[in-house]
């Protein structure tokens, strides 16, 4: 980024020498202090806001999205034409083939990332900051270049924090070693490699010393053994040497290990004391957390400044091209009337509760002499994984790795008992496709045509593959499979190892395991995942998904094979997932910073956010009306005395508004029956009267009724319009129903989701329509549609200010998706249904009156389940 225009700009060319400086290792105002000496003052200080105004663009990117502490001086401009490491990996990842679109997002997400830590020239450095990446989504690649660009300009000794086991570390080092060590040997050293974890037997003060310009780095296993052994070798530098040896941290899966979750408050665990400790006894340290799970790290007590909340910043990664996550496979609901639902891929096949008995052993005692079966569906996901690999190999990816993960118990006993399961399978099936068995190969045609039906490769753009065609391979892929047991106890020379055979052609793995496939380890070419073991925690299940991430030429064939729980868990956690970078991206480049700002997380009936000792710092957030809207979209459509009620309660309030006198109305060319100027007490009164169901989770009653009378107190909301939204004219297919109008009116579609929550309610995702928010704004209704939300809040006010809106929904019980859909099916309710939308209007802020926002106590789902944080080491796994 050039800061001169030439030799005759003074001021351009003073900034050039203070970022030169900068990169030679001081701050910008010690450069600056240094000019001064030489040059006026008022002439250095303009050189200063010159460097920082152009530092500080790098704070405004928009991607990716942060919150982060504005009292940081800028002084990161990005990377300079001369730094070696960077670039170096840059091209790296071009020769790899990355999409250049991908690298553009790792090359802005670093630089956001360094320019936010302290410059390394401070003479004290302790920035606490949090990347949130996605899980699968390529955090090593991102962290990677941090490293690299933080090298580049002065941070000489780099530590990674890499899980708690020895494979995740394993596969991390091999990683940094192979992507950017290797081109840059004579700028590195390391105190770690593949074979070995830190073992402080070398003279640190030769290590660290600025006498020479190489960097020093280390990948350390989250141990209290190896983190003490680190600890007593950095401290036992000389002072000197610390003082002049920036350190950055770079804490991988920061979620696991390192919050604090010691049951006494004033007491630490292991891993969390170690990591403060030495964060504390460095002078110069930066810490980074990166997680796609960021639960247990926002509730960290952001009181205690040595502690690892991310006080100075945080960070949301973009989702890359190509990228398939929780949102996109199972899709989520609105996260508000103004958001659409968002339909997954049609990939997720449903394990009946039934097998589970079958595929994993009844309680701890018996696992020694469990041996799962092939069920049905596992049967079926083998069966398929290996056509989807042969499919690949007719798209041309012969030389790409393949693998399927069975995970269903956490008991390394059961893992290996099943492996011969495993084995026996495929060796009978592998002997029937060699003789010909014409009953097999009908078996597979049919599951073959019934997933491309299911999924067309059409849908994202590739192309299908003929049955016939994948045939051709389907022996040799069997022939080729291996199966591998991965967990804590596995040896070391019989895991997973993704290099080509001989032949070029890649490896073919069927992974079973537990805890280790659920953080961090990546399974490369992952096609199918079968999937039945439940966990009680948001954080835990997220990281289970080893099926998020990128599938180039194959995102068509993946699927996932999992309980029914599971796949609703999953559906909810994408939007709990989405509203946290929402929230983030609300207020990313504003005026708040991580210690002002508390990230929201919303709360599920069935699932604790995250181990409850690591939410000791936790509060009970509060959620205020003011300026939304609010939806009834879960209804009891079998509960016939139940939907009576409500429907009286309709009936009831309208009655009542008549009988005062107030007459319907409708507002230019819009359907709607609309009254005026009806008072709140009706409203509380139809409030109190209709039923809402308690998975309407935005709408808690008792809420929204102490949040109106508070705001009547204070004069605001005392007058309400209430709207009975209808259609033009009726359909045949859906009715009429009297309300107590002046004549019936339509009913309205509104077709079920095809996600189930339980059996006794349905689910529409949406009742609202895009601009029924102003439907008693008189604007023609054309005029409304387009306008986003910000402005058609804007009209209410102009039209009917300080008004709220009630709208009623008179629902068909005979809706039906208007177009064939795998998403929608028709709603089939005993009766009519009355749906209820609510519309606020501003309010001073002076007069807001937020009110507390309880849930249900979280039940003990009894799920087979460990806290990975509970092992100080992985090769602890139960037996």
């Amino acid at each position: 980024m050039p800061l001169s225009d030439g030799a005759n700009d003074q001021i351009g060319q003073l900034a050039e020498q203070i970022l030169d400086s900068v990169r030679a290792g001081r701050t910008p105002e010690e450069a600056a202090a240094r000019l001064s000496t030489l040059l006026p003052p008022a002439l250095v200080e303009q050189a200063l806001q010159k460097y920082r105004d152009a530092s500080r663009r790098v704070w405004t990117l928009k991607e990716p999205g942060s919150i982060y502490n504005k009292h940081l001086d800028p002084w990161y401009l990005g990377p300079d034409p001369s730094d070696r490491l960077w670039h170096s990996y840059e091209r790296h990842l071009r020769d790899k083939g990355w999409d250049p679109e991908a690298i553009k997002d790792i090359a802005e997400a670093s630089t956001r990332v360094v320019s936010l830590l302290d410059p390394p020239g401070k003479a004290q450095i302790r920035t606490r900051g949090l990347v949130l990446g996605h899980v699968q989504s390529g955090k090593t690649a991102s962290f990677t270049a941090v490293i690299a660009k933080a090298a580049d300009v002065g941070y000489r000794f780099i530590i990674v924090l890499s899980g708690m086991n020895n494979v995740l570390r394993y596969q991390t080092q091999l990683r940094i070693d192979e992507d950017l060590i290797a081109a840059n040997l004579e700028h590195w050293i390391t105190v770690t490699n593949v074979e070995d974890d830190f073992a402080s037997n070398t003279n640190v003060n030769s290590f660290l010393t600025e006498k020479h310009s190489t960097k020093v780095l280390g990948v350390v296993k989250k141990n209290s053994a190896r983190l003490k052994r680190l600890h007593k070798w950095l401290t036992g530098a000389r002072p000197e040497v610390l003082r002049a040896c920036p350190v950055l941290i770079i804490d991988d899966e920061a979620d696991q290990a390192s919050p604090n979750s010691h049951p006494k408050p004033d007491e630490r665990t292991k891993i969390n004391e170690l990591i403060v400790k030495l964060l504390a006894d460095l002078p110069k340290a930066a810490y980074v957390g990166y997680t796609a799970t960021p639960f247990a790290n926002l509730f960290i007590d952001p009181s205690l400044p040595e502690d690892l909340y991310p006080r100075d910043f945080i960070v949301d990664l973009p989702r890359g091209k190509g990228y398939f996550g929780a949102e996109q496979i199972f899709g989520r609901a609105p996260l508000d009337e103004n958001d659409d639902p968002v339909d997954g891929l049609n990939a997720i096949r449903l394990v009946p509760e039934h097998e589970g008995a079958q595929l994993k052993p009844p309680n701890r005692d018996a696992r020694f002499t469990f041996f799962p079966e092939i069920t049905p569906t596992l049967r079926e996901a083998m069966l398929y994984f290996w056509m989807a690999t042969a499919a690949r190999r007719v798209r041309g990816q012969r030389s790409k790795h393949a693998s399927m993960l069975i995970h269903t118990t956490q008991y390394a006993v059961v893992h290996r008992n099943a492996k011969g399961v495993i084995d026996a399978f495929q060796n009978n099936v592998l002997k029937q496709i060699q003789k010909g068995d014409a009953a097999l190969a009908g078996e597979l045609e049919a599951l073959w045509l019934r997933e491309q039906a299911a999924l067309p490769s059409q849908q994202l753009d590739l192309e299908p593959v003929a049955f016939v065609d994948l045939m051709v391979h389907f022996a040799a892929v069997i022939k080729q499979t291996e199966t591998k047991v991965e967990n804590g106890s596995s040896p070391t020379l019989d895991r997973v190892d993704y290099q080509q055979d001989a032949d070029g052609n890649g490896r073919i793995y069927i992974v079973i395991g537990g805890n280790v496939l659920s953080r961090g380890l990546t399974l490369e070419g992952l096609t199918v995942s079968f999937f039945i073991r439940s966990a009680s925690a948001y954080d835990t299940l997220l990281q289970m998904g080893r099926w998020f991430g990128y599938r180039p030429g194959y995102g068509d064939l993946a699927r996932v094979w999992m309980t029914e729980e599971l796949r609703d868990y999953f559906y909810d956690l994408a939007s709990v997932e989405r509203e946290i970078r929402q929230d983030i991206s609300r207020y990313k480049n504003g005026d708040v910073t991580p210690m002002e700002f508390a990230v929201r997380i919303r709360q599920h009936p069935a699932l604790a956010i995250t181990a409850k000792l690591k939410m000791q710092h936790a509060v009970q957030a509060t959620m205020a009306f003011n300026g939304r809207e609010v939806q009834t979209i879960v209804f009891r459509h079998e509960d016939q005395a139940w939907l009576d009620r409500n429907l009286k309660a309709a009936r009831d309030l309208i009655a009542r508004i008549r009988a005062a006198g107030i007459q319907q109305t409708t507002v230019e060319d819009k359907p709607h029956r609309i009254f005026f100027n009806v008072s709140s007490t009706e409203v509380l009164r139809f409030l109190d009267e209709y039923e809402i169901d308690s998975g309407n989770s935005e709408m808690p009653k008792p809420q929204l009724c102490s949040y109106i009378r508070d705001q009547n107190q204070r004069g605001h909301i005392t007058s309400w319009t209430v709207a009975v939204i209808t259609r033009s004219r009726p359909l045949p297919t859906l009715g009429t129903i009297d309300l107590g109008l002046d004549a019936e009116v339509p009913l309205v579609n509104r077709a079920r989701s095809q996600r189930k929550r339980s059996p006794q309610v349905v689910d529409i995702k949406a009742l609202m329509s895009e601009t029924d928010v102003a439907a008693d704004v008189p604007r023609p209704a054309v005029d409304l549609r387009g306008k986003d939300r910000e402005e058609l809040h804007q009209l209410r006010e102009e039209a009917v200010p300080d008004a709220g809106l009630l709208l009623l929904y008179p629902i068909s019980k005979d809706s039906a998706p208007l177009r064939e859909s795998n998403q929608r099916a028709p709603l089939k309710a005993v009766q009519h249904i009355v749906g209820l939308a609510m519309v606020f209007p501003n309010v001073p802020q002076g007069d807001l009156t937020p009110q507390n926002y309880m849930t249900v106590d979280l039940p003990d789902v009894g799920s087979e389940m460990i806290d990975i944080d509970d092992l100080e080491d992985m090769t602890e796994t139960d037996e």
